[in-house]
Formats: structure tokens, sequence, C-alpha cells
């Protein structure tokens, strides 16, 4: 008698009951099982193919979310850099603008003119500002500055490369006057509040609100008939012995970014008629 192992005994059964499932599967008996096993693995197949669908899908927009935020950043810097450039643009304009003023200002041929820029301000109480231009660019203490809308001041201080200029509104200021309509005779002043005012107007003058009022050039501190304001009301002094007027300057001093200087304006020397009257 023949001994054989259990598993010689395993793989002959299997071998047997495979060729059987083949030859029931042939002749057709197993179509209700095959089409029932189909179900679950056809089911399964569909899951699993959503899911990879689902995740390739997924992927593809994270990568196109990233790729939009790349492009976003660099839409914002592009309009960043575009509105520094516009705003450099507007600058110029402005500054053009202001030395286009100027130039239609300097229509004295016998007068030279420095353009400065404006680079500070008095932080003492003077009402002063600072400026870029010096001896270098012939500027001298005394010569007058003004802008397209009139008279600003006078050089007070002066360096190589720098300058400091009064202000007409500072109270140390003071400018001999005329009203342009009636050529009456004042001073004008400045004030600590930086206001101006037209003084010692004669009590008889013809001065009324709107009236210009330029510079007279009389003890030859400032040139002639410079712009200085205009009139904004008239009254009396408390003493009656004058009239006098508030003025309101053509110049925004607070924004003040570019003067003129006239550095080849001598005044006359009044010298001599002091010494003739001795």
């Amino acid at each position: 008698m023949i001994n054989r192992s259990p598993r010689t005994i395993a793989i002959f059964s299997a071998i047997g009951i495979s060729m059987m499932l083949i030859i029931l599967s042939l002749i057709g008996m197993l179509s209700p099982a095959e089409s029932a096993g189909r179900v679950p693995l056809t089911f399964l197949e569909d899951i699993l193919g959503g899911a990879s669908t689902s995740f390739e899908g997924t992927a593809a927009e994270i990568a196109e979310i990233r790729a939009l935020r790349v492009r976003n950043a660099e839409l914002e810097q592009a309009l960043i850099d575009l509105q520094s450039e516009v705003a450099e643009l507007r600058e110029y304009r402005s500054d053009y603008d202001r030395l286009a003023q100027l130039l239609n200002y300097t229509t004295r041929e016998d007068w030279n003119y420095v353009a400065a820029d404006v680079i500070g301000r008095d932080t003492t109480g003077v009402q002063a500002i600072h400026i870029d231009r010096g001896t270098r660019d012939g500027v001298e203490v005394g010569d007058p500055v003004v802008s397209e809308a009139g008279l600003v001041g006078r050089v007070t201080e002066v360096s190589a490369t720098g300058a400091e200029v009064l202000l007409i509104t500072d109270p140390a200021s003071s400018v001999n006057a005329r009203v342009q309509s009636s050529r009456d005779n004042g001073l004008v002043q400045g004030t600590i509040s930086g206001d101006l005012v037209l003084a010692f107007l004669d009590t008889e003058a013809e001065v009324r609100p709107g009236d210009l009022v330029v510079s007279s050039g009389e003890t030859q501190a400032f040139p002639a008939d410079i712009i200085l304001g205009q009139v904004t009301s008239v009254s009396l002094t408390d003493d009656e012995l004058f009239q006098e007027a508030p003025i309101d300057s053509l110049i925004n001093f607070s924004r003040l970014e570019i003067v003129l200087v006239i550095t080849n304006w001598e005044p006359t020397d009044l010298s001599f008629f002091d010494d003739d009257e001795n």
C-alpha cells in the first residue's frame, strides 16, 4: 500500500477541483456564480477608478491654484511698480509745471535768476526757509527771493551750497509797498501768525478789498513792482492816525517747493543823500 503525504493529497485535490471548475464553466453551469462574483468586483473597480479620477482632478486643481497664486503675486508686484512709476511721473509733471510758471515769471531781462529747491524750514520760531543754492551759485546775503506768485523774502544767511531766506511773513520783515490802483504807499509787515498787514496807510488813502499790493522799491530793500498780495479789508487803527489793511499773499508759504533768487539786483546806494543833508 502506497503512503501519500497530506501535502501530495492537497495538491492532487486542488488540481482535481480546478479541472472540475473549468469543465463546469465550459458547459455553462457556473454562469450564475460568475455573474454574482462579477458584481462586487465591478463595483470595487468603479470605486477605485472614481477615486483615482478624483485624485487626479484634485492634484490638477492644486497645481492650478499654485500657478494662480504665483501669477497673482507677479501682478501685484507689477501693480506696485506701475504705481511707483505713475507717482514719479506725477512728481516730474508737478516740477515741470512749477518750473514753467517760474519761467513765465522771469520776464525781466536785466535780472538773473537762480532756481532753488526748498530743502527745509527754520524750527526756532523764525519764519524762514532753507534752499539748496549758495555762494557757489552766485547767491549772496540780501538777494531778493521770489516765486511766480510774488515776493517770498530775502536771503539772510548763506554758505557755499545753501542759504536761509527770511520770509516776508516773519514779524522781523517789512516791505515798503504801494496799492497798485491808487498808488497809496504803506508798509507791509509780517506777524507772529504768519499773516501780512499793510500798515501806515494815510487816512485819506483810497484802498478797497481786492486791491493788489506791490513792492514800491522805496528804501531799496527790495526791487519795485513785485506782487505782495491782495487787500482783504480796510480799517482805521485804534489811534485813528492811519489806516491798515490785512492782505492775502498769493503764495502758499507752507507749500513752497521751488523759488527764484535774483542774484544781480543791486540796491541804489542812498548814503550820499545823507552826506548832502549833513
